[in-house]
């Protein structure tokens, strides 16, 4: 499957996500959608680049990312980590009150913020590489497993 289709599922949840769950739901298949968004637009436009171990492939492709000499490619590490806090936030804070976060204050304001970082997000990548990931894209030489 296409990555981009976790990411499109999570927008078309969003207008009618009205139960927490819902709402975290959200959150969690926009960062999936655009993290393996993010790591087969990496992948297809770097020139050889090094594997990325499996168990650590989040951190992985933000280290990238925040590597990368391309100031759209600093822009991409931003969102893509402040998306990743707030996934962390919707799976595993699991209180009605967030309390961690500035001005989110309960999971609707969680997924609202999700989405405006995410459309950002998306947008970044389509300035790094206008290339969208294929359905079925693999990258097998991309990853180490150790």
């Amino acid at each position: 499957m296409r990555p981009l289709d976790f990411y499109e599922l999570g927008r078309q949840m969003a207008g009618s996500a009205q139960t927490e769950a819902e709402q975290r739901t959200v959150v969690n298949r926009l960062y999936y959608g655009l993290h393996h968004e993010a790591c087969g637009r990496y992948f297809q436009k770097e020139v050889r680049p090094q594997p990325i171990n499996r168990n650590r492939r989040h951190r992985g492709v933000l280290d990238r990312f925040n590597r990368s000499i391309d100031p759209i490619g600093g822009n991409v590490a931003r969102l893509l980590g402040e998306l990743m806090r707030l996934r962390g936030v919707a799976d595993y804070q699991l209180p009605s009150k967030i309390t961690r976060m500035r001005n989110i204050e309960n999971t609707e304001q969680l997924m609202r913020r999700s989405i405006g970082v995410s459309e950002q997000l998306k947008s970044a990548l389509d300035r790094y590489s206008p290339r969208e990931t294929p359905d079925g894209f693999e990258y097998p030489e991309a990853y180490s497993t150790g």
